[in-house]
């Protein structure tokens, strides 16, 4: 068994995902002691990157210490833009386990993020020169792997060598799914896996060659009672796709006061009708300036109670939601712990149940494409 921590939930969708993809039982938990012998993957989402980092430190260090029983590959699911406390989770996870060494590959080719001559780049473009600049959490002020990691990795060319008796981090570069496998070929048993889909779809090629492949694809069809949330600066605006227009959603941006620090109450509050007016509602944060870190984890925290009071007015029958910590906030505030998976509308993008609800969830940067 492969068993994933990924340090916020829709990085954790996009991982079991591609294990759906190749087949695999995956199983997708906030909660390290679910356990299952059919299973194959076992992804258990936090939300470490969203936290301190000495939060971080001691999350990882106790889900290692739950895991510890597992057996099998441990696979640690990082930020592919580099964002969260990689280093201190990494070394976390190398005090607690075996491991005594990182091959850490976190760009995903696939999606046009490259690591090149210690550079970082998303299709073409430094990674500073991105919207990940304006990340309200963790900016990305520069575009060298060294300064975002804050210098203390080893950087892995093509042609260099893992070796097998140093310690530490290697960022491994790779620009294609050769690229890819190549680097991975590299490690040993005394090697920690960690970085993006990309690397961990190789790993599931390598360790389970012969498995029959499952295909992504399809639409997210319009609901009658559909809710839909935009927690992410760096998502297109979802409300004008045609999706909602034949969905015919209501978008309920956040008051301007309540975004500026005045208490929610009142809209909160003001929701359950509106939603029972319209059957499906969209809330976002509108075009808003970037308020920092707190105002962001405020702001998940409002949009989780917004939900959680529209799920008890009437449970839908579609739920989206855009964004890794906007999404784990909810669903601990929903308290629906364990999702089984659906599909896979395409890479990175996951379709859950709960029940009645199905769960579509998508990091921020990814584009939806042609599903909606």
């Amino acid at each position: 068994m492969i068993t994933v921590i990924a340090d916020d939930i829709t990085g954790a969708a996009e991982i079991a995902g591609t294990a759906w993809s190749h087949g695999l039982k995956a199983i997708l938990s906030t909660d390290a002691n679910q356990q299952n012998d059919n299973t194959d993957v076992l992804v258990i989402a936090t939300d470490t990157r969203s936290g301190s980092k000495i939060d971080a430190i001691n999350e990882t260090l106790r889900l290692a210490r739950q895991i510890e029983n597992n057996g099998g590959i441990l696979f640690k699911k990082t930020d592919s833009a580099l964002r969260g406390h990689i280093i201190a989770e990494l070394n976390a996870l190398c005090e607690a386990t075996a491991y005594s060494r990182v091959l850490l590959l976190p760009q995903n080719p696939s999606k046009g993020r490259t690591i090149n001559n210690g550079t970082y780049f998303v299709n073409g473009k430094p990674l500073a020169e991105t919207a990940f600049k304006d990340d309200p959490e963790f900016p990305a002020t520069s575009s060298s792997v060294m300064d975002l990691l804050g210098g203390c990795v080893n950087i892995l060319t093509l042609t260099g060598k893992l070796s097998q008796n140093g310690k530490g981090i290697y960022v491994a570069e790779a620009s294609t799914h050769y690229d890819v496998s190549t680097q991975l070929n590299k490690a040993d048993k005394q090697t920690l896996f960690a970085g993006g889909a990309d690397l961990f779809k190789s790993l599931l090629e390598k360790s389970y060659p012969h498995k029959k492949q499952r295909i992504a694809g399809g639409i997210i069809v319009p609901c009658k009672n559909s809710i839909i949330v935009c927690g992410s600066t760096q998502s297109e605006d979802i409300t004008r796709r045609e999706f909602a227009k034949k969905s015919k959603t209501y978008n309920e941006a956040i008051p301007d006061d309540v975004f500026a620090g005045a208490p929610a109450d009142n809209w909160l509050s003001s929701l359950p009708d509106i939603y029972i007016r319209h059957k499906s509602i969209a809330l976002t944060i509108s075009n808003k300036e970037n308020g920092g870190p707190q105002c962001a984890l405020r702001l998940r925290k409002i949009m989780a109670e917004a939900v959680k009071r529209l799920v008890d007015t009437n449970q839908p029958e579609l739920l989206i939601i855009e964004g890794g910590a906007t999404a784990y906030s909810i669903i601990k505030e929903l308290r629906w712990n364990n999702l089984e998976l659906k599909t896979e509308y395409r890479p990175g993008i996951v379709s859950m149940t709960h029940g009645k609800t199905e769960i579509v969830m998508k990091p921020g940067s990814y584009p939806w494409g042609n599903i909606l």
